[in-house]
């Protein structure tokens, strides 16, 4: 049995959260006899998707993202067996994560002759959910942004630590400005990018 939850991508641009609820087997005819049941916050939901396939049998549980979200959970029943799954959704704690985008060293950007990387780490004293996204040309009124490579939370000493990765073409890198745009998970709208540039030595905050 397996409970996962949509990328953060998806759910800021659906403004819904998406939970799958799996459970597998070899004997199909076993697996559609499953009754799976939903739970939000402690509460018996019965609003559901279920679809089954080859073995698989899915519930999908769409829910709207609301500050009040804490905890999702599934259950699949048969009989006397029962087993079940839950999540806990990270809540906002009142501070900004802290936004930072980095470059090599110049020598390392010339050892490269076709692209450069930039990496955008968002740190924070509590997990969250974030959508990381970057804009090419971020100077103009209406950037478009691209997806990079993002990596799972990695705890610290102090908190979490969230990552994207980013590569361009070196003729981009030598005319435009580049942005590292952050989505926190339940805020109203999106943090201040951090820009960075072949002219700048650090990133910086952008004003809008």
């Amino acid at each position: 049995m397996k409970l996962t939850k949509q990328s953060p991508k998806e759910m800021f641009n659906n403004n819904q959260a998406r939970f799958d609820c799996v459970i597998s087997g070899q004997d199909e005819t076993t697996v559609n006899q499953f009754e799976i049941t939903w739970q939000v916050n402690g509460e018996i939901q019965t609003t559901r998707e279920q679809r089954s396939s080859g073995g698989i049998k899915t519930s999908t549980m769409r829910l709207s993202v609301h500050d009040s979200l804490s905890n999702v959970s599934c259950s699949a029943s048969k009989d006397d067996v029962t087993v079940s799954q839950d999540l806990t959704i990270p809540k906002i704690d009142g501070n900004e994560p802290k936004v930072t985008v980095h470059i090599l060293p110049v020598e390392d950007i010339a050892a490269n002759p076709s692209e450069v990387t930039m990496v955008c780490l968002v740190f924070s004293s509590v997990q969250q959910d974030y959508y990381i996204a970057w804009a090419e040309n971020s100077a103009q009124n209406n950037p478009i942004y691209q997806d990079g490579i993002d990596f799972p939370p990695q705890k610290s000493d102090k908190g979490y630590f969230v990552s994207s990765i980013y590569t361009t073409n070196k003729t981009n890198w030598q005319s435009q400005m580049f942005s590292c745009n952050v989505w926190p998970a339940g805020a109203k709208k999106a943090m201040l990018p951090r820009a960075v540039s072949n002219s700048m030595n650090n990133s910086i905050e952008c004003k809008k």
